[in-house]
């Protein structure tokens, strides 16, 4: 069958001419419309839930809110992970669903379950969804700053810009942070109040009569009807000022007299700069499915349309953007597919000597590429960071087919056969082992199809653009290539290739080397085992994360102080940073955050800040990512008494989606009870810090924040009459401020709010001296109805799974495994209560998993690759030797590995995959040929030598082209180049090792195999 396709084609070339023109126009249109990402599938089903309890005390939180919603959600279906956090009056969980789910699915799960946890939580209390998906949709940060005040820019920035944004295709939303809101505000003299017979409560409830109004009916005048509306909203602080109050001996006093009014804005305990100045910040999140790159640049469009329109003075800066890592990556990964194929098709030319079929083998690699682009369109599939490498990557792997059929062809052609005869007969001769091969590396992706979690998620979408890429080019290796040879190949061959010389040496060589395998095969095996032992020791020695670390061109550091630091310390320590960070010449922008609002998926403290500091554009810089960060390091190193953990931001959302914990490694404490896990804490942080290999150690329990707590005691408001929400509503009003109403005006909203009208701030003591109105019109100072007192307590009460739990986060520096071993044991030699446990988390656990179902990919791997050898040669020994190119293969990448510094990653387990695929593949054609030999008569030692100098131009021919298609990514010159860095030195150090292993051990062990007991001696 093949026979006649392949006769019929050869025959009518045009027919392949009008395919390769269909590929070129499908393939075209396929690229313009594959929606581009950065990573696959990572859109995993991630719902944050926030719930808020003005007041709440952590613990109470945790009671009251924490535990009746997770007891509710902890039987959802394909639930993953069940994390919370409760801190001072409010409460969020994060419900991860196990990848399958659509984000909506995830939404409609987790609402419903909400609404049957309503009846047990308190009154007035409403949990409501916040950023849906992973935060690896936020994809553009942008900060906003100048001479306006921060109500100004924030009206800016969440009326017109996110208006504006809003309407881009792809947007799913936009987070605005800082700037302030307008308040009206109320500055009451508490003794001018009480002398009315009044409180606050009376005054707050004056206010929210007045906020009202009705539809009193309708009147009709000569055929029209009116509608009789009747208000009394305020619209104004005139309004305010305006209004009277009447004492409980029937006075009316003006509001003014008790009261001065005000505009001013409400309170807020965060606070967001712009290189140094106050300023306000959005983040825009995208749609499950959107392409990065567009939603990117449409939102970059709309923002410089409207720059026009902002104010004199005001600066629009980006200080994040996801889609510019994936365009350098992406111009990074077509120059290295340039580059990787003009040097493939330059070792072509030198090995042939031939213009023509080296021109035709290129063309190969274009029609490959989009007819690749056109099955990932119709699968569904997206343009991301893995898949662009698969392609560019492999351009190398792709000509392997043609080049191998290529070969054979001319040798046939050289033989004397005319160009048809030479390559029909040339083409049906290799295809058997050209098609084993390809299928062997096909098999390698295989059980890919068959792994969950992370790394089927990573390497699934890899491995089957690989394998789409080599099916069809083995497609076109026996189809479009002979049809091409036998239409234009020159009849007659002229002068040596360039590469003569080499072959030529290369096989007096191995002859030698051979010679001396044949009859010393043992020492031959125990020489290349040394390998296998190097790349051992090489394997223990190498540092381990999940994803190679990128230049992003922007920095994210947080720092962390103690509990109870104040916000204007958090600030004071925040500008020293942020101006260290200005002072470096290849810094554009630097954001930075302390605290966090309370309306946000965001809870923390204002003890803890971030900077993003965001570099000027690769080409533009001075220093490199790493010197730059180096420098801070040392900066920020000589500032005592401060945590700082050092990431890129995608990175920290990528490590934070995948593992619930933004660092490598971390140590979570499980039990029931506060006290005991922060003693437990501090021990476990007193282990860590004498490790040699760690730094940075973070414990959320070392410091608990201080609070004034004021405990109203019943026996004495019953006696004195004071009615407790009177005594709270003082309290707030001597500090945050009593909201009591809101003026809904035209474009926005402005807050009424009661304030205590005092000289000073008020120290812990001077809190008992607050007058709180009794029911008989008298004041009575605070310390009579209440116990106040100074306590410590946790700023945050964690739970993972239904549990409390506490983890300890750090930065390790070398091998993971090793730091884990060590850890692991000291943490068995703690003596921990019953209901208590330890485990290593963060990235650690992904990885130690993720190795798991590598293991379990290789095996089957391995299984299959035997399975189609076993086909192929028909009997079960002959494949074992030739998987013998497996582990010295891995070894040569190992060695090469850790001699470059490369660490072991998610792109080099993609490249362990690949190799074990192709590392067989010159094996197969070697020894394909020797067993065809054999059968003729040959004797197996005088078949393999023939073998080796017949094949030995192909074999070299497909590895040098693959290996000189990775220099250039090898090298990792572009931006981005670090995701395929690791990839390409793997399959790099895996080839060296597998060619000289297929040319020189193989052969070796199959004459060892054979019967025979005498070798004899190669012909002179």
């Amino acid at each position: 069958m093949l026979a006649d396709l392949l006769d019929h084609l050869i025959r009518n070339p045009r027919l392949v001419v009008l395919a390769a023109v269909g590929i070129v126009f499908t393939g075209i249109y396929s690229l313009l419309h594959l929606p581009v990402d950065l990573f696959p599938g990572l859109n995993l089903p991630v719902v944050n839930i926030i719930t808020h309890y003005p007041g709440a005390s952590p613990e109470d939180v945790e009671l009251l809110l924490t535990r009746p919603l997770e007891n509710e959600l902890r039987g959802l279906p394909g639930l993953k992970r069940l994390a919370s956090v409760s801190i001072q009056g409010v409460s969020r969980i994060t419900v991860e669903f196990a990848p399958g789910l659509t984000v909506e699915q995830a939404r409609g799960m987790v609402q419903a379950r909400l609404a049957r946890a309503a009846e047990f939580l308190p009154p007035g209390v409403t949990p409501r969804l916040e950023n849906l998906g992973t935060t690896l949709q936020e994809v553009a940060g942008y900060v906003v700053y100048g001479p306006r005040d921060l109500v100004t820019l924030r009206r800016l920035v969440r009326l017109d810009i996110t208006g504006r944004l809003m309407r881009v295709p792809g947007v799913s939303g936009v987070e605005v942070l800082g700037g302030d809101e307008p308040a009206f505000i109320l500055r009451v003299d508490p003794h001018r109040l009480t002398r009315l017979g009044l409180g606050l409560l009376d005054l707050a409830r004056l206010l929210r009569e007045y906020q009202s109004g009705t539809v009193a009916g309708f009147l009709t005048r000569g055929g029209r009807e009116y509608v009789i509306r009747g208000e009394s909203r305020f619209r104004t602080l005139a309004d305010l000022r305006n209004i009277y109050l009447r004492g409980v001996d029937g006075e009316r006093v003006p509001l003014t007299a008790v009261a001065r009014i005000s505009q001013g804005v409400a309170p807020r305990h965060y606070l967001i700069r712009g290189n140094g100045h106050p300023a306000v910040a959005f983040f825009v999140r995208k749609q499950p499915g959107a392409s990065t790159p567009t939603v990117v640049r449409e939102v970059d469009r709309a923002l410089k349309e409207f720059r026009p329109f902002l104010p004199p003075g005001v600066h629009l800066e980006k200080f994040y953007d996801q889609a510019e890592i994936i365009r350098e990556a992406r111009q990074t990964i077509l120059g290295d597919l340039f580059s990787g194929a003009a040097l493939a098709v330059a070792v072509l030319y030198l090995f042939t000597g031939e213009v023509i079929p080296t021109l035709i083998v290129a063309l190969t690699i274009p029609l490959t590429l989009l007819a690749t682009l056109v099955f990932l369109k119709m699968l569904g599939l997206s343009l991301n960071v893995i898949t662009f490498s698969a392609l560019a990557l492999a351009v190398g792997m792709l000509v392997d087919d043609a080049i191998v059929v290529t070969e054979n062809i001319l040798r046939h052609r050289e033989s004397g056969k005319g160009p048809p005869k030479a390559a029909l007969e040339g083409a049906l001769e290799i295809a058997a082992p050209d098609a084993a091969g390809t299928f062997t590396t096909v098999a390698a992706f295989f059980p890919l199809a068959l792994v969950g979690g992370l790394i089927g998620l990573f390497l699934r979408p890899f491995g089957l653009t690989i394998s789409l890429a080599l099916l069809v080019s083995l497609v076109l290796s026996l189809s479009l290539v002979p049809a091409l040879l036998a239409w234009r190949l020159p009849r007659r061959r002229g002068k040596s290739p360039p590469a003569h010389f080499l072959l030529s040496s290369l096989n007096s060589f191995l002859s030698r080397a051979l010679d001396y395998g044949f009859r010393h095969p043992g020492r031959m095996l125990g020489i290349f085992l040394l390998g296998i032992l190097l790349g051992g020791w090489a394997l223990l020695r190498s540092p381990v994360r999940w994803l190679p670390p990128v230049d992003e061109g922007t920095l994210l550091i947080e720092y962390v102080l103690p509990q109870g630091t104040s916000l204007q310390e958090s600030n004071r320590l925040g500008e020293t940073l942020a101006r260290l960070a200005l002072e470096i010449p290849d810094v554009s922008c630097v954001y930075r955050r302390a605290g966090s609002p309370v309306l946000s998926s965001r809870i923390e403290g204002v003890n803890r800040g971030e900077l993003l500091i965001k570099l000027k554009p690769r080409r533009e810089r001075r220093e490199s990512l790493s010197r730059i960060l180096n420098r801070l390091r040392r900066a920020y190193g000589r500032i005592p008494g401060v945590i700082f953990l050092y990431h890129q931001p995608t990175q920290e959302k990528m490590d934070e989606s995948l593992s619930g914990l933004p660092a490598l490694f971390g140590v979570t404490l499980y039990g029931p009870d506060l006290k005991t896990l922060t003693r437990l804490a501090q021990r476990v942080e007193r282990l860590l810090e004498r490790d040699p290999a760690i730094q940075s150690v973070y414990n959320p329990l070392k410091i608990q924040r201080p609070q004034v707590v004021v405990r109203l005691r019943y026996a004495d408001l019953a006696r004195l009459g004071v009615e407790p929400q009177e005594a709270l509503a003082t309290l707030r009003a001597a500090f945050w401020g009593l909201e009591v109403t809101r003026i809904v005006q035209e474009r926005t909203e402005i807050q009424v709010l009661i304030r205590l009208d005092l000289p000073r701030p008020l120290t812990p003591r001077e809190i008992g001296n607050l007058p709180v109105r009794t029911s008989k019109g008298y004041p009575v100072p605070l310390s009579r109805i209440a116990d106040i007192r100074v306590v410590h307590i946790p700023g945050k009460i964690t739970r993972l799974n239904g549990q409390r739990a506490v983890t300890l986060v750090a930065e390790v520096e070398g091998p993971v495994w090793s730091v884990a071993r060590r850890i692991q044991k000291h943490l068995r030699q703690i003596s921990l209560p019953p209901g208590y446990r330890t485990e290593v988390s963060g990235q650690y656990r992904i990885l130690r998993r993720s190795l798991s179902d590598l293991a379990l990919i290789l095996i089957g791997a391995v299984s299959l690759i035997y399975l189609l050898l076993w086909v192929e040669f028909r009997s079960w020994w002959i494949p074992l030797i030739i998987l013998v190119t497996g582990p010295f293969s891995l070894a040569g990448a190992l060695i090469l590995l850790w001699l470059t510094g490369e660490g072991l990653n998610v792109s080099v387990a993609m490249g362990v995959i690949t190799l074990l695929g192709i590392g067989v593949n010159n094996a197969i054609v070697l020894v394909d040929f020797a067993q065809r030999r054999i059968k003729e008569g040959l004797p197996p030692p005088a078949a393999l030598r023939e073998a080796v100098r017949i094949r030995l131009r192909p074999v070299l021919l497909t590895s040098l082209t693959t290996i000189l298609a990775l220099v250039p990514a090898a090298l990792g010159l572009g931006a981005g180049a670090e995701f395929f860095h690791g990839f390409a030195l793997t399959l790099i150090g895996g080839l060296l090792s597998a060619t000289p292993v297929s040319l020189i051990l193989v052969p070796c062990l199959l004459a060892w195999g054979t019967p025979e007991k005498k070798v004899p001696e190669e012909p002179k």
